[in-house]
C-alpha cells in the first residue's frame, strides 16, 4: 500500500531546502524546532530490530558437477565442450562466486543445447542428453545461489547505517535497473532461453548497486522514520489542539506553529518522505518478485514493507493532529502562505 496517498490530499504545498540533509536530520530539525514550541520531551529513537539473515554457508547447495572420462573428453572436443569443462576445473573456476557461478552454468546449458543441434556422434548424443536433464534441474539451485549468497546482494539485505540523503535519487535508477535486470534473468531461465540469459551482464548491475549502495540505505530510512514517528507522535498526540487556543483566540505560539508546519514538516519533512515511498513504492515490488519464493522473504518483508506500513500507519496520525488543530484554532493550515 502506498504511503504517501492520504498525505498528499492534506498537504497543498511544498518549500524546498537548499541542504540536502539525511532522514535523520530531516526529522531531528523538526522534531526539535516543534518540541521549543510545544515544551516536548526529548525522544530516542531506536529502529526496531530486525532478525539476523542467515549465513551464505546455510543458503547455498552445492552443485552437480559434470563427470567425463577420457573418451566423453575426448568426443566433447566435437561441439568445444571441452573449453568449458576446462574452464570449470581451472584454479578460479573451483573458486566462482555464486553469480559467475550461475552464469558458467548458463553458458555451458546454452552450449549443450547447441552442441544437441551438430552432427554429432550417437554416443556423444546420449551423453549431452544426460548431462543436459542433470544441469537443467540444477539451474534452479544455481540461481538461488546467488539471490542468497551473492555478497553484494547481502549487504544490500544486511541494510547501512546511512540513510538517504534528501534530494539525492542518483542510486535509485542503477538499483531499480539491477532489480529488474535480475529479475529478467529469473524469467529467461524459467524459459530456458539458455543463450540470452548468459549473455546479460549481471556483474555490472551487481557493481552498481554496490557502488550506491541503494537499497540498503533505503532500508535504513525507512526503519529509522518509521520508528521516529512512533516516539514522537504519543507526545504530540497527548496535547489537546484545543488547549493552544483557549477560546480561540490566536497566539504568539499558534503562529510559530504555523511556521514549523509549513516551512518544516510540509517544505522538508514531507518532501523527504514523498521520495522515500516514490522509492519504496517502486523497488518493493520488485525485491518481492525475486525472492518470495526464498527462504529470506520474510526477512525482506521486515526490513522493508513493515516498516513502510508502520511509517504510513503514524504518518496518518501525524496529520490527524495537524487536521485536528486546523479545525479547531485560527491557524488556516491549509491556506498557501502570502
Amino acid at each position: 500500500m502506498k504511503f504517501s496517498t492520504l498525505l498528499i490530499m492534506v498537504l497543498l504545498t511544498s518549500l524546498s531546502g537548499c541542504s540536502k540533509p539525511d532522514s535523520e536530520a530531516k526529522l531531528t530539525d523538526y522534531q526539535q524546532r516543534l518540541s521549543r514550541v510545544l515544551q516536548l520531551s526529548d525522544i530516542t529513537v531506536q529502529p526496531e530490530p530486525v532478525a539476523v539473515l542467515p549465513r551464505p554457508s546455510e543458503l547455498r547447495q552445492p552443485l552437480p558437477d559434470i563427470r567425463v572420462d577420457l573418451r566423453d573428453a575426448w568426443a566433447s572436443r566435437e561441439c568445444s565442450l571441452d573449453q568449458l569443462i576446462g574452464e570449470r576445473n581451472s584454479v578460479l573456476g573451483r573458486v566462482y562466486p555464486p553469480s559467475k557461478q550461475l552464469n558458467y552454468e548458463l553458458r555451458l546449458l546454452a552450449r549443450l543445447k547447441q552442441c544437441q543441434q551438430q552432427d554429432i556422434s550417437p554416443a556423444l548424443q546420449q551423453q549431452i542428453s544426460s548431462w543436459q536433464s542433470e544441469k537443467q534441474q540444477s539451474i534452479a539451485v544455481a540461481l538461488n545461489n546467488m539471490l542468497l549468497a551473492d555478497d553484494t546482494l547481502r549487504r544490500q539485505w544486511q541494510g547501512s547505517n546511512q540513510q538517504l540523503i534528501s534530494g539525492d535519487s542518483s542510486g535509485f535508477v542503477p538499483g531499480s535497473s539491477a532489480l529488474n535486470k535480475l529479475i529478467e534473468l529469473s524469467t529467461l531461465i524459467a524459459q530456458q532461453q539458455w543463450q540470452q540469459a548468459a549473455a546479460l551482464d549481471i556483474e555490472q548491475s551487481l557493481a552498481d548497486l554496490y557502488r550506491h549502495d541503494f537499497l540498503a540505505k533505503l532500508q535504513h530510512s525507512l526503519r529509522y522514520s518509521a520508528a521516529w514517528f512512533s516516539q514522537l507522535n504519543p507526545k504530540l498526540l497527548a496535547i489537546a489542539p484545543e488547549s493552544l487556543c483557549p477560546q480561540g483566540r490566536s497566539t504568539e505560539q499558534l503562529s510559530i506553529l504555523t511556521t514549523v508546519f509549513r516551512k518544516f514538516f510540509i517544505g522538508q519533512v514531507q518532501a523527504h518522505l514523498a521520495e522515500l515511498s516514490r522509492f519504496y513504492n517502486e523497488s518493493w515490488p520488485l525485491i518481492a518478485k525475486l525472492y518470495q519464493d526464498t527462504p529470506i522473504y520474510p526477512a525482506l518483508q521486515q526490513r522493508y514493507q513493515q516498516p513502510a506500513e508502520q511509517l504510513q500507519q503514524q504518518l496518518l496520525l501525524h496529520v490527524k493532529w495537524w487536521q485536528q488543530l486546523n479545525q479547531v484554532c485560527p491557524v488556516n493550515l491549509t491556506q498557501s502562505p502570502d
